[in-house]
């Protein structure tokens, strides 16, 4: 990101937003509803400026940045996932109604789109087990990996106070549909579901936490939107606020690649009656990232991170008014 001198970062913010004559509040284009970014920029109480190839909006130590024609952010040095495309519009640009609601309002203005809600129990989700052993790496088996990292991440969290239940605590499978029953029978405020990851391209490398794709939208590595709404998506501002704070406890503690803050449909988010994420903690094909993750004190920095995120989140939440 960007980075200003002092005395250029007093103008940047005093600059509230710009909105160039004629320019409408809300335009249609190509079938979706967007919004003007100055006009967005006002309701959000931040200051709104344009380089040649990013626009921002700031407002005191919080830029949020992005680039017409994609739909990558950048928050807090965390990169985010958009649902769609900004779009330029004459001189003009618009962001997405979706991505206004679902990314700038919770990150803005969590009172208006997030819940403040009770944080006792957490259900930690380890992922895959018994004869579904996950990704494999030359020594480390996603199976055993995930379920040590959701034992010592459970003992941090109750050492802070918090009620924490595993899906499985030992080597057998839960079929997807039953890890979200799970965490609905035992009335989770939370739920973490905890993976590593695999990729054809052995230099795939780096962290990404999902939250569940907004009703209307389309999934981070997927081109389609789809307008089914799940029970999960009740939770859409939580989600995304989980899902970001946990993905820059892990950027800041284990320095890993940041893949984003990313959407997916995935079963167990789906059915959830709680905010929930998917994490997944590195790439076990890439040697270099394996390596790493086999070194005791990383596994610690990941246990922590994952603590640390959920305390954050829990700190901003409970703001809301």
């Amino acid at each position: 990101m960007m980075k200003y001198f002092p005395g250029f970062r007093i103008l940047f913010l005093l600059l509230v937003f710009f909105t160039l004559s004629g320019a409408k509040p809300v335009r249609v284009i190509g079938g979706r509803l967007y919004r003007h970014a100055g006009s967005v920029a006002r309701e959000m109480g931040t200051g709104y400026f344009s380089s040649k190839t990013t626009l921002y909006l700031a407002r005191g130590k919080e830029y949020f940045s992005f680039r017409p024609e994609r739909a990558d952010f950048r928050f807090d040095n965390v990169s985010v996932s958009g649902s769609l495309p900004v779009r330029r519009y004459g001189k003009s640009y618009y962001i997405s109604a979706i991505d206004v609601n679902s990314v700038l309002r919770p990150l803005f203005q969590p009172g208006t789109s997030a819940r403040r809600h009770s944080l006792r129990r957490i259900i930690l989700d380890p992922g895959h087990g018994g004869f579904d052993r996950g990704a494999s790496g030359k020594r480390i088996i996603e199976k055993r990996f995930v379920l040590n990292i959701a034992k010592r991440a459970a003992e941090i969290l109750r050492k802070c106070g918090y009620e924490v239940i595993l899906t499985r605590k030992s080597d057998f499978l839960v079929p997807l549909n039953q890890r979200s029953a799970f965490a609905n029978r035992y009335r989770g405020d939370i739920f973490v579901s905890l993976h590593c990851n695999s990729s054809t391209d052995r230099r795939a490398a780096g962290i990404e936490t999902y939250c569940l794709t907004p009703a209307g939208a389309a999934s981070t590595n997927q081109k389609k939107s789809v307008n089914t709404s799940f029970p999960g998506n009740a939770f859409d501002a939580n989600n995304f606020l989980l899902a970001f704070e946990i993905q820059k406890s892990m950027l800041a503690r284990t320095k890993g690649a940041d893949r984003g803050v990313r959407r997916g449909r995935f079963a167990v988010l789906r059915s959830l009656k709680m905010p929930g994420v998917l994490l997944e903690m590195g790439f076990l094909s890439n040697n270099a990232e394996e390596q790493k993750l086999l070194t005791p004190a990383c596994q610690e920095q990941i246990c922590r991170a994952i603590a640390i995120g959920i305390i954050n989140y829990h700190r901003r939440i409970y703001k809301i008014r």
